[in-house]
């Protein structure tokens, strides 16, 4: 579709039932319009997106496209859609793509992956693979930018999805906890079975309902499913000279945040309790891992952490923003040394209400819970989906009703057989979610948590969940949601909005927070199966997508499922952690060897060098425009075909270049250097002309950091 004085060379395409025809068609005399009707009762509309005064989300996009599809109700494909060819979107050979949100397999470009049609909302591992971290628009190596409208009713998306539905393929289901353990990693790569349709499919849809992508909102009836007299879809195609440049356009549409984090969030590592203690943190384990820092440091010079954050289960029961006294005998006292010692301290808090916590009492007496429908038997879940969907939920009930393994705290166990208002979780007690529309409610929650800082002398607040995932079978808010992300929002925005120094882990048109955005938990593997090489792939996609303030997982992963990093997996993740906006540790490198606490100490010399005396300009400059301050390759040159599909290095700023060894074994790597002079950081005599590739030493001890020459 073409308008007027606008170059937009862009393959577009709507879906039409198999005996539509075009019945009818308009263009203004000046260009700015163009609309389309077919007897199927499909209409399409271009426009200026300039012309648009009421859409915050497009109308700063001068010289794009709106597109408006809408359909019947009853149309036969139940959406209203529109598909973006994604290879030679402008006409050429071929086209790379960026951008849409977290992946449990996270894959750079996106065309690498097959991402199933599905939800497009936060999730902790959505049924295809959508993560914790979403937006809505999409660019390209040669320049497209596609831009749905956030606020599109019951969103679904695929990126290059598979042409057919493999032949007694399972459901793709939502799981928690150890359902997830069989679960395939999604997005499958392109090239592995069925092959991908080529295609970005952005709908509007109907309903949820889909027997093949199960999730929690197919029991849920939202507002945006009410009061609806036609489909309707809205995309902005902008077509501009590179990826760069498309991503500076999308950026400037979003909401900017009114201040950086704090300085003590970036500026030295950040140590959580999480994958050394898990849920069995005491205030013992607590001070013998802030005394094993200090030591570190007074040993070897390692940064203090700024924050020791205190993560899950710290309290009585889930809710209650109380210290188990048993665990914590004197939380004040501790606080008050961890001060003396220089940390700063947070703790770990969700969402979630533990049933028979005096907190849930209270919220259901005063009508701040989300409500719920009766949830299906537990013989129902068990004989959901496939064989894999069925084997992770008889494991996760008969987890839910044992409290396997047992022995952890008080009040575990008891969910297997759910009530009205209750959902499963990663954990084993039966909860529910406050209500975060009703507006009581959320000044409740954070009265809480204010009273818990004073009490206590917290400095802030580790915020997890928050994904509308979380909800109860049925769900009902005190103010009808319209767009699943809205829960996540009021989270945000209402609640862990109020206190400056913490961080989240869920993201959706919230690009105004000020605190640090969170990688989702990542596993104790090398593979982009949510492990180590995944980790550049989400840093760069937070970066398109307007999040520049990324908080990287744990180094060495969560030590999930025995999983246990070993030297190498160890020194290789703090590597590629060490140059990022903000690093966190919890598994103690001088635990895991000698060796390994040794090299975690160089790359952190590293960072307080180099990094650190950058740090504040960018992310002064990331707070005023959005634009990353760890940024992929092609930023530096958009227009190197080269630089498009590297997803294993990233720049900062200008004029670093970071080349991380995330493959197994390797003592060496390829680089790829873009136009310019670049010298070695560790070794200044190495000086390198751009643009081409080369073989660098990278001994497990040793970073590969690259300099602009002049600098």
């Amino acid at each position: 579709m073409r308008l007027r004085g606008v170059d937009s060379e862009i393959g577009l395409a709507t879906t039409l039932a198999d005996d539509a025809r075009l019945t009818s068609t308009y263009e203004a005399e000046d260009g700015s319009e163009v609309s389309m009707a077919w007897s199927d009762g499909t209409m399409v509309r271009a426009t200026r997106a300039a012309s648009v005064v009421d859409d915050e989300w497009c109308r700063g996009i001068a010289d794009g496209v709106l597109i408006e599809v809408s359909a019947p109700m009853d149309a036969p494909s139940g959406a209203a859609e529109l598909a973006v060819r994604l290879r030679g979107a402008r006409g050429g050979e071929k086209a790379h793509w960026y951008g849409g949100s977290h992946l449990l397999n996270q894959l750079w470009p996106l065309e690498r992956g097959k991402i199933e049609n599905g939800p497009f909302y936060p999730f902790d591992h959505g049924p295809n693979g959508v993560g914790n971290v979403v937006g809505t628009h999409w660019v390209s190596s040669d320049g497209a930018l596609i831009f749905a409208d956030p606020n599109t009713d019951l969103l679904h998306v695929g990126v290059n999805a598979p042409i057919r539905r493999p032949p007694g393929q399972a459901p793709r289901y939502f799981g928690v906890g150890i359902q997830n353990a069989s679960r395939p990693s999604l997005p499958l790569e392109d090239g592995s079975g069925e092959d991908g349709d080529g295609t970005l499919r952005i709908q509007s849809r109907e309903n949820f309902a889909d027997a093949n992508m199960l999730h929690p909102w197919q029991s849920i009836e939202s507002a945006g499913m009410k009061n609806r007299d036609r489909l309707r879809l809205r995309v902005v195609v902008s077509a501009q000279s590179d990826a760069k440049s498309a991503t500076r356009v999308a950026l400037a549409q979003l909401p900017k945040p009114s201040s950086e984090p704090l300085k003590s969030l970036m500026f030295n590592p950040i140590w959580t309790t999480w994958a050394t203690s898990h849920a069995d943190v005491t205030q013992e384990s607590t001070m013998a891992l802030a005394r094993d820092v200090l030591k570190a440091k007074s040993e070897s010079g390692l940064p203090n952490g700024s924050i020791i954050e205190i993560d899950d289960r710290w309290q009585t029961r889930y809710g209650d923003l109380d210290f188990d006294v048993t665990k914590f005998p004197d939380p004040k006292g501790m606080v008050r040394e961890l001060h003396k010692m220089g940390f700063l301290v947070t703790v770990w808090v969700m969402p979630f209400l533990q049933e028979s916590s005096a907190a849930c009492e209270e919220a259901k007496r005063l009508g701040y819970l989300i409500e719920g429908s009766q949830p299906p038997g537990e013989l129902v879940e068990v004989l959901t989906g496939g064989a894999g969907q069925m084997t992770g939920s008889l494991v996760k009930l008969l987890v839910d009703r044992f409290d396997w393994p047992p022995g952890h705290w008080e009040g575990g166990g008891g969910s297997a057989k759910l009530e009205p208002g209750q959902f499963r979780w990663w954990g084993t007690q039966p909860v529910r979610a406050i209500d975060f529309t009703n507006d009581d409610a959320c000044e409740w929650f954070v009265r809480r948590l204010q009273k818990l800082q004073d009490d206590i002398g917290l400095d802030g607040f580790k915020f997890d969940a928050g994904e509308p995932c979380f909800m109860p079978y049925g769900a009902r808010t005190r103010v009808p949601i319209r767009h699943p992300q809205e829960y996540s929002q009021a989270y945000i925005e209402k609640v862990c909005s109020k206190f400056p120094l913490s961080e989240v882990r869920v993201a959706m048109s919230t690009n105004s927070y000020t605190g640090l955005v969170r990688m989702g938990d990542k596993d104790s593997v090398w593979g982009s199966d949510n492990g180590l090489q995944s980790l550049i792939p989400s840093l760069l996609t937070s970066s398109v997508l307007g999040y520049p303030f990324t908080l990287p997982d744990i180094i060495g992963g969560n030590a999930y499922w025995n999983q246990t990093p070993d030297t190498e997996l160890m020194i290789r993740w703090a590597q590629a952690s060490a140059l990022m906006p903000a690093v966190q540790w919890s598994i103690p490198p001088w635990d895991i060897s000698k060796e390994a606490y040794e090299a975690s100490i160089k790359v952190m010399r590293v960072r307080e060098k180099l990094l650190l005396p950058k740090l504040a300009k960018l992310a002064h400059e990331a707070k005023e425009s959005l634009e990353p301050i760890c940024r992929p390759m092609w930023w530096l040159d958009p227009k190197d075909p080269e630089t498009f599909v590297i997803d294993d290095q990233f720049v900062v700023g200008e004029d670093i270049i970071v080349a991380p060894v995330i493959q197994k074994g390797a003592t060496s790597r390829t680089v790829y250097f873009p136009s310019g002079t670049w010298r070695r950081y560790d070794d200044p005599s190495v000086v390198i002309s751009g643009a081409r590739r080369i073989l660098v030493d990278a001994p497990l001890d040793a970073l590969p950091v690259f300099v602009r020459a002049n600098v």
